[in-house]
């Protein structure tokens, strides 16, 4: 699975739009020869320095990478791994190996499943290959445990830890919607037949066997999950082809059935099953199963459960906070049937029981763990927990860039969590117009209803000849008031950070455009005595989105 990519573009400003300049006073920059910068943790302490400069040093992005999922080794085709492998049966090991990641297989084993004649070193033998191995995979790939050999890969290692992974999230859904997504995400992970280079390796053909019949398992749950989504009709020809590639199994004969039968080709779907039940008869001497049989009379009586399933509203997620300061903020967004998901993430394994002690008396479900990865761990729990929104403390760049590229809903960023949150003044929103503020805006919005609050967009007075930002507000504060039912009320202020803080506030939330702060939001971190949120649109709808739809909303104004 591909990283982020950095992508640059000639002329990109790093501020919002020249003509709204409300977040600073930054014009935009040239970067046509330079690579962009990105903010990473600094190593030092540097006590003289405001806390957004202590979070982020700007690096060039050339010099900075890292991958959303660390797959390194790949089964689920021919085996390929970062490094060069040797090949013949040291390469064959290695995957035998790979087929149980962190789990000793004894050396007898690995002879009987290289071997059908074995020599009479092959135990030494293979100690060689493995001796090989450490030397193209380095030392700590293999470990040496009694009585055998371990491959020391993670789940995210390899491509069949996450597919094993993604199925088990699948399962474990009731979403049809989320289903679908976590299983094709699992199945894009397959280049090809599993182990078909190690045909004549007595291991390979009952392991082959396996992850062939875990894909076309997976195939078939996450074609269930389209048909529950009323997609019969696309997948019509992909099921007559998986029925042709494989005629004696009935689960794929019987949905294509009811594909046919929801397209209203019910002579067709009733052929299908007769084509079926032939086979079987003249190839095993049996007839068709119990749920095969049940379904050609449903389909002869035209049963109602058999039609095209009816839209369903979108199921609400959870809102996952991993600032338990922030935890009296964010509760009263955990309304219409979503869930609070409270985590703290503990840098020393000491302090964990103390903490997770801590979470006890607040509301919502609660868990604390060590996490040497707290933008990866988050990324995860956006995804397990079905979040629309995840709030964060201060990161090291690269782990916020690892939480921003794989959270699909929207992040918060809070990077003073030490200030508390007081609902007595308005929820203040700066606000340019780009389209990355409409996620900040949106969740101000969602945040002051919930408390009841007013909501206030700030916008830059006239300055150096050009008009004022209060058409702009006008115009955002409409849309609001007609996708959301929430007003706000508009307030003109000087650029930059000085004119934001003057504006009574419980709380302020602006866009996070970039890791790296800008000048403007670095001094509204220093600065505020009340919580600020930097935050930054995921792909899944906002919790402002009515629950019927799936779409994010598409914001749009004119030039102000």
């Amino acid at each position: 699975m591909r990283g982020a990519e950095v992508v640059r573009q000639p002329r990109l400003p790093l501020e919002a739009r020249d003509h709204d300049p409300v977040l600073g006073q930054l014009a935009a920059q040239e970067l046509e020869r330079d690579p962009p910068l990105i903010g990473v943790s600094r190593r030092e302490d540097l006590p003289n320095r405001t806390l957004p400069e202590q979070l982020f040093e700007p690096v060039r992005a050339d010099d900075f990478t890292h991958g959303r999922i660390m797959i390194r080794y790949r089964l689920l085709g021919p085996v390929e791994a970062p490094e060069q492998l040797p090949g013949g049966k040291p390469r064959a090991l290695f995957a035998r190996l790979l087929l149980e990641p962190g789990r000793v297989v004894p050396v007898d084993t690995l002879v009987d499943d290289l071997w059908r004649e074995p020599p009479a070193s092959a135990h030494k033998v293979v100690q060689v290959y493995v001796s090989q191995l450490r030397k193209a995979l380095g030392a700590e790939a293999i470990e040496t445990r009694a009585p055998g050999y371990l491959a020391r890969a993670t789940a995210d290692e390899s491509d069949l830890g996450r597919f094993e992974q993604l199925a088990e999230q699948a399962r474990e859904t009731g979403e049809p919607a989320r289903k679908k997504t976590l299983l094709r995400e699992a199945l894009d992970l397959w280049r090809g037949p599993a182990l078909a280079e190690f045909r004549d390796e007595p291991f390979a053909e009952a392991a082959a066997r396996r992850l062939a019949e875990l894909r076309l398992y997976a195939v078939e749950e996450r074609i269930d999950a389209e048909l529950e989504l009323g997609e019969h009709a696309r997948l019509i020809a992909e099921l007559e082809a998986l029925v042709e590639e494989e005629p004696l199994r009935e689960r794929p004969r019987g949905q294509l059935m009811v594909a046919l039968y929801r397209c209203g080709r019910q002579a067709e779907a009733l052929a299908r099953y007769r084509d079926g039940r032939a086979l079987l008869v003249e190839e095993l001497g049996i007839e068709p199963g119990p749920a095969l049989q049940e379904l050609e009379r449903a389909i002869l009586r035209q049963e109602e459960a058999l039609a095209e399933p009816q839209a369903r509203p979108r199921a609400r997620g959870s809102v996952v906070c991993a600032v338990p300061a922030l935890a009296g903020l964010v509760a009263p967004l955990a309304t219409e049937g979503r869930e609070l998901v409270l985590v703290d993430l503990v840098a020393d394994a000491a302090e964990l029981r103390e903490r997770a002690s801590a979470l006890g008396g607040l509301e919502g479900r609660t868990a604390a763990f060590v996490s040497e990865a707290p933008g990866a761990d988050l990324a995860r729990l956006a995804s397990e927990q079905d979040a629309e929104l995840v709030v964060s403390g201060p990161l090291a760049a690269e782990e916020l860039e690892r939480l921003l590229t794989a959270a699909p809903c929207d992040v918060a960023l809070a990077p003073r969590p030490e200030l508390s949150f007081e609902p007595a003044a308005p929820v203040t929103v700066p606000f340019g117009g780009a389209r990355e503020e409409w996620a900040a805006l949106e969740l101000a919005a969602w945040i002051a209803r919930a408390h009841g609050l007013r909501l206030t967009l700030l916008g830059t007075e006239a300055i150096e000849g050009r008009r004022d930002a209060s058409r702009l507000l006008a115009s955002a504060s409409l849309a609001l008031q007609r996708f959301a039912g929430t007003s706000a009320e508009p307030v003109l202020v000087a650029p930059g950070a000085a004119g934001i803080l003057e504006q009574p506030a419980s709380l302020v939330v602006a866009s996070l455009p970039t890791l790296e702060l800008d000048r403007t939001r670095a001094e509204l971190a220093a600065r505020t005595t009340v919580p600020l949120l930097l935050v930054r649109g995921g792909l899944r709808p906002s919790g402002l989105a009515p629950e019927q739809t799936m779409t994010r909303f598409s914001w749009s104004l004119a030039e102000a």
